[in-house]
Parts: structure tokens; sequence; C-alpha cells
């Protein structure tokens, strides 16, 4: 059988080999020069050098205007010159807070009081022309999920449906100009889950390892999204049948191994690293735009998503955007009734589009990017069939029956069933204005409507006891994904009307309508934390899990944090705090190893403090400008807050 062996052009050498220009073999812990010698050997970070461009050159002059102008406002006694210049300067008694003139009043948490002009921002934009512009592959603001990159430079556009545009106004709103993200200690991690990341790079052309990887991918990975079909990827990998030649396999097979090796390994994990690498390797310029074929879908499909889940969000919304492309002109959008092919190649085909309508919708609706794959009209598709793989091989010649019972496949039937019905919410809340509150009701009367066409086994009430364990996160998934949508659609009318209420010019009471799109927020937040939480606690947690599980809660814990910072007479202040308490046990107790899941609790105990903390605790609070620095943000009117939420309209305001 012939050895995979994969190409390492594009991983350093170790600091000897490189200090010597010798020939490195690239071995880790230890390459092969360095072991025969009996040297230490050392991998050191690739060194990022500052671009010598006029571009580079013309944004630092910029940025040091802002930081000199900023100076001379926060401290007009202070000659700037003079105090470079000086060993020993004091700084003023009240500069050791240099935003101070920029917070809130005393108490962060109080939202009751008027925006303040100083410390209001025009719209999320970074201040350079080319400030959207991103080079993922040296870029560490991004996260994967949206949520937590404030700063607006370096990131891409991110718009009014990505959570961080919410948490953007929210943080404005309280007074949060340069909000706590985390502290600089280590994050501790986990034992990888099949050895240290380092061995399984020394053994990575080995059988056993592949198997390993190929093995991780198919039992966790392939058990939520059944892109590929396992046994015919199997029969190629153990050449029971010919492997196809083109590189598309060869992309396909290592993106595969990449996200066997990203669901089995932690954080830190370099294997992934240099799988995902080596996949790339296979999609050169020729190959990616020269050429089509189901293959080369599947593997673009996966790598866009291993992409983002690696926290390059854009480089994976690229690769999405090719292979939407490529599905189309591969016609996987049309049913094709008269082509003469196997009932297994027309499945596959319907596997493969609906796939990929998944996850453009879902990272589109993530991203606050307009949705452009075809609507109904446009596409004639069949739904992929609720089957057992079993029922469907190369050789069956009369189409199988679907079966009213969980399948591998009824998780991606029903999302992307979700998701025809849905993508005209995402891009209208992606519109300048903020929707009325009567369209924001009708649409979540779509979105009801359909989830009352779900099966009984779908329903999470419905106590299914055959089912594989992958298919209880399917199907909470499923729901988080719609209560998710719920919370899109509400949160900035929430939003505005808390702001409205908390301002004494106005004093219009709340309308029933109003009234009812924050209840229905609340509740949507409230029944995902909820669902979330009994989900870690009775059902088996693997990475993909906590990776949707963080992303859900954060988004719920937001709504409600809003919800007891503008109501805080209500009589649900008692479930909300109890919500709050259990989202911080979810991120600190149940993903304690995990950096975002740290992030995210920092940012919640920024806007509503714990009390169960010690106030010395704050005192080593530390401010994070790479992802909050707001300081290089236009300043703006009172009025023009409005605009960073998407309300033009704002003076109308019923006052």
């Amino acid at each position: 059988m012939t050895d995979i062996k994969p190409h390492f052009g594009k991983i350093p050498a170790c600091d000897y080999c490189r200090s010597k220009k010798l020939r490195c073999s690239k071995e880790r812990p230890r390459c092969m020069s360095c072991t025969r010698s009996g040297r230490p050997c050392r991998y050191s970070e690739r060194t990022q050098r500052t671009p010598l461009t006029r571009d580079y050159l013309t944004r630092v002059e910029r940025r040091l205007a802002n930081v000199e102008r900023l100076f001379g406002q926060l401290l007009p006694d202070v000659d700037i010159n003079e105090a470079l210049a000086s060993q020993g300067v004091e700084a003023p008694a009240d500069a050791s807070q240099p935003n101070a003139s920029l917070s809130p009043p005393t108490n962060p948490t109080s939202p009751h009081s008027p925006v303040q002009v100083g410390g209001a921002i025009s719209d999320a934009v970074p201040a350079e022309s080319d400030g959207f512009d991103w080079q993922e592959d040296v870029d560490e603001l991004t996260d994967g999920m949206a949520s937590l990159s404030v700063e607006p430079r370096g990131a891409g556009y991110l718009g009014p449906t990505a959570g961080v545009f919410f948490l953007r106004s929210l943080l404005l709103w309280t007074g949060h100009s340069r909000p706590f993200i985390g502290d600089s200690s280590e994050v501790p991690r986990p034992h990888a889950g099949l050895e240290s990341s380092s061995q399984l790079s020394n053994s990575v052309t080995s059988r056993h390892v592949i198997e390993q990887l190929v093995n991780g991918y198919f039992e966790v990975y392939h058990r939520s999204y059944p892109f590929v079909h396992e046994p015919t990827f199997r029969a190629q990998l153990h050449e029971v049948i010919q492997r196809p030649k083109r590189r598309s396999w060869q992309m396909l097979l290592y993106t595969i191994m990449a996200l066997g090796a990203w669901c089995l390994n932690n954080d830190n994990a370099e294997l992934d690293d240099e799988l995902y690498h080596l996949a790339l390797s296979f999609g050169d310029a020729e190959c990616l735009f020269a050429s089509a074929d189901l293959t080369f879908v599947q593997a673009l499909i996966l790598f866009s998503n291993l992409s983002q889940k690696r926290n390059k969000p854009n480089t994976g919304s690229n690769f999405l955007g090719l292979a939407t492309r490529m599905a189309l002109s591969l016609g996987l959008h049309r049913e094709l009734p008269d082509w003469n092919i196997s009932l297994l190649q027309r499945e596959m085909r319907r596997r493969v589009w609906w796939g990929l309508y998944m996850f453009d919708s879902g990272a589109s609706t993530t991203f606050g990017r307009p949705i452009l794959l075809p609507g109904e009209e446009a596409m004639d598709v069949r739904p992929v069939l609720n089957i057992d793989d079993e029922d469907l091989t190369s050789v069956t010649e009369l189409a199988p029956e679907e079966v009213n019972r969980p399948t591998l496949y009824s998780g991606m039937k029903y999302q992307s069933e979700l998701h025809v019905k849905s993508n005209y919410i995402s891009n209208r809340l992606l519109s300048s204005s903020c929707v009325a509150p009567e369209d924001a009701l009708f649409m979540d009367a779509t979105l009801d409507k359909w989830s009352s066409t779900l099966p009984e086994y779908l329903r999470l009430e419905h106590d299914v006891r055959s089912a594989e364990p992958t298919f209880y996160f399917n199907r909470s998934r499923l729901w988080w994904r719609f209560w998710n949508l719920k919370i899109i659609i509400f949160r900035q009318l929430f939003l505005k009307r808390a702001i409205g209420t908390s301002n004494s010019n106005m004093t219009a009471p709340v309308s029933e309508a109003d009234e009812r799109c924050m209840n229905i927020a609340v509740r949507a937040a409230s029944a995902t934390i909820a669902s979330i939480d009994q989900h870690t606690q009775e059902r088996q947690r693997t990475r993909l899990v906590t990776w949707y599980s963080i992303y859900f809660t954060f988004h719920a814990s937001l709504v409600i944090i809003l919800a007891i910072l503008s109501n805080s007479e209500s009589p649900d202040m008692p479930k909300w705090q109890e919500d709050v308490n259990t989202v911080r046990r979810i991120f600190r107790d149940v993903f304690v190893d995990n950096e975002l899941a740290t992030r995210c609790a920092n940012i919640i105990d920024v806007m509503l403090p714990d009390p169960l903390l010690n106030p010395g605790d704050w005192a080593n609070v530390q401010l994070d400008p790479m992802l909050m620095d707001f300081s290089t943000w236009p300043a703006a009117s009172a009025d023009e807050f409005a605009s960073v939420l998407g309300w033009p309209d704002w003076p109308n305001f019923p006052q």
C-alpha cells in the first residue's frame, strides 16, 4: 500500500539549522541533525517583521498623530517633548486612568444616564481607508465566532447580524470604552486526546496515525456534517478501489486529517496546523481556478469550516465563496432528473449542496454579510434523504424510503431547511435601518411556523432512547441556531428601547409590540442557556460541541445582561441573575481550559461584575488594546450614536 508522504516546504527549520544554513529534516521535537550531534533542538516562532511600505508608514504616522492629540486632550499642561526627554516625570494624580474623561459614571454597570458625548463613536469603522484589509496568516485580531473582535481594524467587515456588532453597542451604552478582556495568565490546556502533537508530527506519514486522524474525523466531525460518503472514501484510502488522480482528492484527504487532528487535540496542537497548510498546498492557483469536481467542492467546504474554527474567518469565507461558485458550475443546485447517474451519485450531489448551503448561510449570518446563495425560486434540488447509509449503496437501483426516526442525515436535512426558510431574514437585518417591531414579529412567526413542522424526534422534550450520542448534539444545535435567529432579530430593538427608556428626555411608555419583542429575545436567550447547560452536563463534550456551545452561550448571555441592566425592577430579575450565574459556570468551570470561553467570561464580568469577586480582584485587571482599542475610532456627537446601531430615524424616536 502506498504511503502518503506530506511535503513540509512551508514548515520552518529549527534555530540551529537555520543559523548554520543546514538542510533541516524538521522533525519534532528534535530534527535529525540535532539528534546526531546531541544538541538541544528549538523551533522559534516565525519573526513578524514590520512591512517597509509607504502605506504602513502612513498608518503609523496617523496613529501617532491620534496619540499626540489624545495626550494633549488628557494632559493639556504637559509638554509631550519635555515628557519624552525626562527620565523621571511623575504623572498627575488623575493620569493613572488615561481614559477617565471618556469613562461613564462611577458605577460602570449603571446605564441609566445619557450616553456621554465624549465617549461616543460614529460607527464601527477603522480610522484608515484600508482598515478593513485583513491578513490572517499573521493577524490575531479576529476570532472565528465574529463575537469578540470589537476593534474593527484588520478583522474585515462585520455587519449587524454579527455578535460583535451588538457587543460594541452594548459596551458603548454601558460606558465601557476600554473594557477588560482577560488577564495575562496562561489558560490551562488539556492533554491531547491521542498523544502530544509533536509526537504525532514525527509520525505523520505512518499508516497508524493516518488511520487515527481519519477515524477522528468520521467519529466526531462527520457525525454532524456528513458531506463525504464514508464507505467510498475509506475504500479509496485503502486502495480497495482506485484513488482519484486529481489533486482535489489529496486536498480532501489532508483536510479530513486536519479536521480529525482538530477534533482530537487541544488548542495548542501543532499537527492540525501542519496538516492545514499541507491541505492548502494542494489548492494552488491553477488547481483552484482552472478545474472543478465534486471532490474539490467537498474539500473547499471542509477547509473553509476548519479555517473558521482556527480563527481565520475571512480565509474560510473566501474558500466558501469559491466552493459556492464551483458548486453552481457543477449544477449542484439542480435536480436534473433526466441525468443517467446512480442513485448514490445523485444523493451525494444533494448532500454536498445542502452541506454547502448550511455552512454558507450560517457563516454569512455569523459575519453580518449578505447571503449570496440562490433562493427557492432558482434551485430545484431535493432535500437529502433521511435514511441509513446501508440503505443506499453504489449498486442500489430502487430509491429507499425515508424513515421517521433519527439518522446520520437528520440534522443536515432540517438545518438546511431552516436556512432556506430564514435566509431572507438575515439579509433583511443587514439593512442600514432597524426593522420595525411589527416586521420583527412577522419574522418570528415565520420561524415558529417552521418549527411546528419538525418531526417529533427533533423536539427537545421528546426522549429518543435508540439514537447515537451525536444525534443529541445535532438536535440541540438546531434549536440553538433557531433561538439565535430570534435573538438576532430582536436584540437591536431591545437595546434601542433600553436606551430610550434610560434617557430622561424620552418618556414614551413601552408599547405592547416593544414588550413582546423584549420578551421573545429574553425567552430565546434563557432557553439557549438552559439547553446548553443541560447538554454539557449530560452529553459527550467533543471539541465541536465546545465550539458551538461557547458561541451560542455568549450571544444569549448578552441579551440577559441587557435585560438586567435595563429592567432592574423586573420580577424576573432572580431568574436572569441565575442565567448569568449559569453562563459564568459554563465558561469558567465546564470550559475552564478554553481560551475563548475565558475571554467571554471576562467580558461578562466587565459589563456585570460578579458579586462574588472581591474588590481587590479587580486590581489585576489588564486591558487588551489589540482587541478593544476604541481610541482610534473617530469621535461623534451623541446624536450620531444611533448610527452605530443602524437607526437613522433616531431623531424621530417618540419622546
